[in-house]
C-alpha cells in the first residue's frame, strides 16, 4: 500500500479559484503541485499564473508585487513581467533587455471558476474544459457564486480519491445513510472524459423525508470526470437537479486545496438570485454530506490491489485503467 498511486502529479484541469475573487490588479501568492506561484489578474481583466520567483534576484511577486496595466511589478526591484512570463521592462536601465523570463501556467475562465493546467512533461492542454451546464443556466439554476461556492481548503487527500467515488456503488448505505446501494446503469469512456448514470432510490425505506415527502422516488446520479482534477455530480429527481462539482488539487505530495461548487433548479417562479425553500436545503445537505466524503478520504491510504467483494471488481478495475492515463509514468504492464 502506497498514498500515491504513482509517482507525480496527474495531468489535467485543475481549479485555483473562483472568478468573482479575484478583481483587477489583485495578486495572490498560490502554491500548487509543489511549486510556489503567483497567480494575478491584470488592469484589463486577464488572469495570469507564473512561477512566483522574479528571474532577477529570487524576490517573491507574490509578497509586495503590484500589478502595473498588463504586467506584474517585482517588489524587490521593480522589474516588469508580462501575464506570459515575459520580461516587459527593467524601470532604472530603459531600452536594455535580457534573455530571461518565468514560467506561464495556462489558465482558463469557465463558468466562473478560475482553472489551470498541469502535466509533468509540460506539454500543452490536450483537452478543454466544458464546464457544467447548470452552472451557465442561469435562468432554470441559481447562480453559483456566492452561495454555491464553498471553499474545504486543504486537507490530505489526493485528486483520484474524490473521482474514485465513481464507481462506488456501496459507500452511499454507510457514508450517506441510503436505504440501499446506487445500481450502475451506464459507462462511457471517451478519452479524458468519463460519465457513467447510476440507478437510485432517494428516501428508500422511509414514508416521507424533506426531499421526499410523498415516499420514495426513484431518480439518478449522473457523473462526469474531466481527468482527475474536476468531477461533477449530478442528481436528478423528479425533474429537481443538483448539480455538484468536486475539484481537488495538488498542493504538495500528500495535500489538495479543495472546492465544492454546487447549484440547484429554481424554485417555480423564483428570480432571486439567493436560493430558497428546496434548493436551500439541498445546497446545505450536500454541503454536509460531501464532507462526510472528505472525512473518509483525508484519513485513507491508498490500496493498489484491493480485495474486492460484491461484483465492486468490474468498475473498480475499469476507473483504475482509465486513471492511469494521466500519470506519466504509470506502468504499462500495471493490473488492477
Amino acid at each position: 500500500m502506497k498514498d500515491w498511486p504513482y509517482d507525480v502529479f496527474p495531468t489535467g484541469w485543475y481549479q485555483i479559484g473562483y472568478s468573482a475573487e479575484l478583481a483587477p490588479g489583485e495578486v495572490r501568492p498560490v502554491k500548487y503541485f509543489d511549486q510556489d506561484l503567483v497567480l494575478f489578474r491584470t488592469e484589463q481583466g486577464e488572469v495570469a499564473l507564473l512561477d512566483a520567483y522574479c528571474a532577477h534576484l529570487g524576490a517573491h511577486l507574490g509578497y509586495g508585487g503590484k500589478v502595473k496595466g498588463d504586467c506584474i511589478e517585482c517588489p524587490f526591484h521593480g522589474w516588469l513581467w508580462t501575464a506570459q512570463g515575459a520580461l516587459s521592462e527593467i524601470p532604472y536601465a530603459p531600452g536594455e533587455t535580457r534573455r530571461v523570463g518565468l514560467d506561464r501556467w495556462e489558465t482558463r475562465e469557465v463558468d466562473g471558476l478560475i482553472i489551470a493546467w498541469y502535466d509533468g512533461f509540460g506539454r500543452a492542454p490536450w483537452w478543454e474544459w466544458p464546464g457544467i451546464r447548470e452552472f451557465k443556466d442561469g435562468a432554470g439554476c441559481y447562480p453559483i457564486y456566492p452561495q454555491g461556492a464553498d471553499h474545504i481548503g486543504v486537507r490530505k487527500i489526493i485528486p483520484q480519491s474524490p473521482v474514485e467515488n465513481t464507481p462506488d456503488y456501496y459507500h452511499f448505505m454507510w457514508v450517506h445513510g441510503s436505504g440501499q446501494p446506487g445500481k450502475p446503469l451506464l459507462w462511457e469512456e471517451e478519452g479524458h472524459y468519463l460519465r457513467t448514470r447510476i440507478g437510485f432510490v432517494f428516501g428508500h425505506g422511509k414514508q416521507s423525508t424533506w426531499l421526499t415527502p410523498d415516499g420514495p422516488v426513484a431518480g439518478e446520479i449522473e457523473t462526469e470526470a474531466w481527468g482527475l482534477g474536476l468531477s461533477n455530480a449530478r442528481f436528478v429527481l423528479d425533474g429537481f437537479i443538483t448539480s455538484q462539482l468536486t475539484a481537488a488539487t495538488p498542493v504538495d505530495r500528500e495535500h489538495s486545496q479543495l472546492f465544492d461548487t454546487i447549484t440547484c433548479t429554481r424554485e417555480p417562479g423564483s428570480d432571486d438570485p439567493e436560493p430558497s425553500g428546496t434548493a436551500a436545503r439541498m445546497l446545505e445537505f450536500q454541503k454536509g454530506q460531501i464532507r462526510r466524503d472528505f472525512a473518509i478520504w483525508e484519513n485513507q491510504r491508498y490500496v493498489e490491489h484491493p480485495p474486492f467483494a460484491g461484483g465492486e471488481e468490474e468498475h473498480y478495475a475499469r476507473f483504475r485503467r482509465w486513471s492511469r492515463q494521466f500519470y506519466v509514468n504509470a506502468p504499462e504492464s500495471e493490473q488492477v
